[in-house]
This record gives C-alpha cells, sequence and structure tokens, in this order.
C-alpha cells in the first residue's frame, strides 16, 4: 500500500522530517505500507537525503519502506487516488481536494504560518470527524491508532458546511454613501481595518494565486519589479530557484502588514509605507508591476483636474463616470495612470487582478441581490462591505492611533471592509481609458510590428503603446496582463 504526504506549496520541514523519521516509518510499516510518496515543497534539505539529481525527485528505502520525495507537481491529483493514506498541511485547499476524494486524511497543521487558523481549522474538522488531526511529535502515534473506517463522510454536494468552518462567511452587503466625509469613510472601511486585522488577515494569506505566481515566474532575470498592495508580502518570497534573481519592492499603505512583509519568507524585504499616487520612484522604474487592486474606493467624479478646471469631461473618462455614487479620492483612472506612469516603457510588464462579482461556486462570497446594488448598471461593478471576523486567537490592535470600530463590540469583532468587485470587461475598459487619456496607444495582441513600422517613419518622433496580454477570469476574479513598449 503507498501513502501519500503534501505540505502544499510553502515550507513545513518539520513535517518531512517527522514523516521520514523512524518511528512515523515504523508505524506505517506496521499499518501495511510499503511506499510513502512526500511532495517536500521548499524542504531544505531535500538535496541531502540522496544520491541524485538536486531538482530531485529523491529515492530512497528507510525502515523497509521505499520513498520518493518531491517538490511540486503540475496536479496532486494522481497521487490522492493511488493512496490508501493522504497526511497532509492544513490548508483548506488541499483538505477539501482529498476529502472530495473521500481518502482517510490525516491533517498536520503548521503552527509557525498561520497564527492558530490551521490549528483551529483541523481541530473542527476533527471534531466532526472528517479528519484526524495530529501534530508533528505526535504523528506516529497518531497512524498507530489510526482507524480510517471511524472517519464520517465528507457531505459532497453541501459546500456551505466546509466553507463556514473557516475563517467566516463573506456575507457581502452594498456599500451605503457615506456620513462622514470620503477621507474619513476610507480611513475606516480600509486603512483602519486593515492595520487592526493585519497579524489574523496575514495567517490566511499565504498560498499565491496561480495566475500572479504564473506572472512573478515569466519576469527575466534581472528585472526590478513592483507589487502595489503586498500585504503580507507573499509576492516578495520567490521560489527556490528564482531567489535572489530579481528584485520586488512591495508598496502597502498598512503599516501593520508592512511590518510583517518585511520579514517574508524570513528573509529582510525592500517596502515602503504609501499609496501608488504617492510614488517616490521615478517614471518608467519598473519592469514588473503586480497589483492586487480591489479595496481602493473608486469616485463618483472621474474628471482628470484638467478638466475639472475647464468644466469639460474626456470621451474616456465618461465611460467610468457613473461607475459608483461615492465621492471619493483617488479615482481608478488615476491609480492605473500611476502604474503605467512608474512601468517601464522599454517592454514592461504589469498584472493587475481584482476581485469579481462573478463568483464561483466555491466562493465564501455571498453577493448582494442585483436589486440592492445601490443603482449601479451592469458592467460597473458594485461597491460593497466584505466583513472581516477575528478568529478566537487573534485580539484587536491596541493601538489608539489605528485602531479601527468593529461592527459588533461582542467577541469576537467583526470590521466592514469597503471592496470595489468589478463586472466583466469593466477591468480592461478601465486600463484602455486610462491608456488613452495618457496618448497612450492601444495595440492589438499580433500587431507589434505594424506599430513599430508606422512609428518609424516618423523620425525622431517615439509613441507609447500598450498591448492587453491576456483579460481573463479565475476563481472569482478578473485580472488583466499588459504590456508597455516605446517605438
Amino acid at each position: 500500500m503507498q501513502a501519500f504526504v503534501t505540505v502544499g506549496s510553502t515550507q513545513f520541514d518539520d513535517l518531512v522530517e517527522a514523516v521520514l523519521s523512524q518511528p512515523v516509518l515504523n508505524s506505517l510499516r506496521e499499518k501495511g505500507f510499503t511506499h510513502l510518496v512526500v511532495q517536500c515543497g521548499k524542504y531544505a534539505a531535500a538535496s541531502k537525503l540522496a544520491e541524485s539529481n538536486d531538482d530531485g525527485p529523491w529515492f530512497l528505502k528507510r525502515q523497509d519502506v521505499e520513498i520518493e520525495v518531491w517538490r511540486y507537481k503540475p496536479s496532486l491529483k494522481d497521487d490522492y487516488n493511488t493512496a490508501k493514506l493522504v497526511i497532509s498541511h492544513a490548508g483548506s485547499g488541499s483538505i477539501i481536494d482529498v476529502l472530495r476524494l473521500e481518502k482517510p486524511l490525516i491533517v498536520v497543521p503548521n503552527p509557525s504560518l498561520l497564527d492558530n487558523h490551521q490549528v483551529d481549522l483541523a481541530s473542527e474538522l476533527d471534531k466532526l470527524g472528517y479528519v484526524k488531526a495530529s501534530t508533528t511529535w505526535g504523528l506516529a502515534e497518531d497512524i498507530r491508532s489510526f482507524e480510517s473506517s471511524c472517519l464520517q463522510p465528507f457531505p459532497q454536494m453541501d459546500r456551505s458546511r466546509f466553507r463556514n468552518l473557516l475563517d467566516e462567511e463573506m456575507v457581502v452587503t452594498p456599500a451605503t454613501a457615506p456620513a462622514v466625509s470620503p477621507e474619513v469613510y476610507e480611513s475606516t472601511h480600509v486603512h483602519r481595518v486593515y492595520d487592526a486585522i493585519a497579524p489574523h488577515f496575514s495567517s490566511t494569506r499565504y498560498k499565491p494565486w496561480p495566475v500572479v505566481a504564473a506572472f512573478l515566474a515569466r519576469l527575466p532575470f534581472g528585472s526590478v519589479g513592483l507589487d502595489a498592495g503586498t500585504g503580507n508580502g507573499k509576492y516578495l518570497i520567490a521560489p527556490s530557484e528564482r531567489e535572489g534573481k530579481n528584485w520586488t519592492i512591495g508598496l502597502d499603505r498598512s503599516a501593520q502588514l508592512l511590518d510583517i512583509a518585511k520579514r517574508a519568507g524570513e528573509k529582510d524585504r525592500e517596502c515602503v509605507l504609501g499609496d501608488v499616487l504617492e510614488s517616490c520612484w521615478r517614471d518608467g522604474a519598473f519592469v514588473g508591476l503586480c497589483d492586487i487592486y480591489c479595496n481602493s474606493p473608486p469616485p463618483f467624479d472621474y474628471r482628470t483636474p484638467q478638466e475639472i478646471h475647464t468644466g469639460e469631461k474626456s470621451a474616456s473618462s465618461a465611460k467610468f463616470a457613473t461607475l459608483t455614487c461615492f465621492a471619493f479620492l483617488p479615482p481608478p483612472l488615476l491609480v492605473v495612470q500611476s502604474l503605467l506612469r512608474c512601468l517601464s516603457p522599454s517592454h514592461g510588464r504589469a498584472l493587475i487582478y481584482v476581485w469579481a462579482t462573478q463568483q464561483d461556486a466555491l466562493s465564501k462570497r455571498s453577493m448582494p441581490p442585483e436589486s440592492t446594488a445601490s443603482g449601479m448598471q451592469k458592467g460597473q461593478g458594485k461597491d460593497v462591505f466584505v466583513p472581516w471576523m477575528l478568529s478566537d486567537s487573534s485580539a484587536p490592535h491596541k493601538s489608539k492611533e489605528i485602531s479601527a470600530t468593529p461592527l459588533q463590540h461582542e467577541s469576537p469583532p467583526v470590521y466592514d471592509r469597503y471592496y470595489h468587485m468589478f463586472d466583466e470587461g469593466e477591468l480592461r475598459a478601465l486600463v484602455e481609458a486610462a491608456a488613452e487619456e495618457m496618448d497612450i496607444s492601444i495595440c492589438p495582441l499580433d500587431a507589434e510590428q505594424n506599430a513599430s513600422e508606422n512609428c518609424s517613419s516618423s523620425r525622431g518622433i517615439h509613441k507609447r503603446f500598450i498591448q492587453i496580454v491576456k483579460d481573463d477570469w479565475e476563481r472569482s476574479n478578473h485580472y488583466v496582463e499588459f504590456c508597455l513598449f516605446e517605438r
């Protein structure tokens, strides 16, 4: 029989070393397991396991158990299907994948990552009888006493029961018009909230989105990049094979999150406190730019400063004039323009990733009915409040300067976070409108050569172009990838 161990995309050396230890291997052998496959992720000592390729896989034999160790695969489904027992970290994605396949599962939380978030999840699932929760130091005994027949079948179709075991069911509500100044409203529902929930928020943000990770992996070595809205800095951590090859600066408005980001991956990171409109770098400074843009309040008035002065409005500004009824600054148009300005015209690449109004079946966000969308039209997205409930083990931040007012005073507190959720096509239209305002031409994906030829006919004149490389939807998010070049 074969057992399979997975640590996910993060580093969980304690679990890898535990499953390769003599006590755990003896327990597996006593249960009849003769083969063990270990997905070790960023395990630091992997190359020392056997005389083999440094990049793996590694093959060894201990305690009469044949062992195969490797770092990553595009999919773990085949390994799940083959295994008669799965031992997994307590990431929610891995857990639900295994439970859907009706495989016996022992869950080992990684306490160094998640501020007890994984511990809470594993404990709840263990109480319901779906998994066996264990620890790295108690794994050998738990395997020895484990009886898969005692587990309860996981309900395949009732996804809400699993979602409710996570941090919170995000019942999204329409954002209300402010009774205070826009600055106070934004500070209350964006900046102060993230400072108040920073440790708990960071503990749930450890796994990179595949689209974002793939974008960063495509940047050429030697690139200087910007992660705008870096949060806890998870995208500042490069895969081991790319560590030190590129330099990424993290930008965020939350000082509390930046304190975490500065030591992302237990290494010193370059981080800047501020927002994207108040950049301290020269134009064209970055080859790669990533922006997870979802909680900067959009305004009612999308005019540029010159348009406000003259009382006129350009065609591209008019496209977004009715995006929302809130008179907030800064406009998304200006945000995207600021991103374009700091992007290198020598084939700089950018990815903007936003929450979508179209949510998939596994999403924890419960969208408000169309009738309550504050009069917003199709293609203009929704302005919403998304609640954040602190876990019982996470206390609100105690600094008076950054404390946010929770919706309720009982423990655990719940905070309203403002978000703009985008409709299909809205993000691309916003990027194109921002480019047009800056006299940047929109270039079809297959027309860069024609753009170069047209510009070369005007000696001494340089023209900037933007190409939309990809405009797509992934797991309840819209994203647009584009490149900027000059001819």
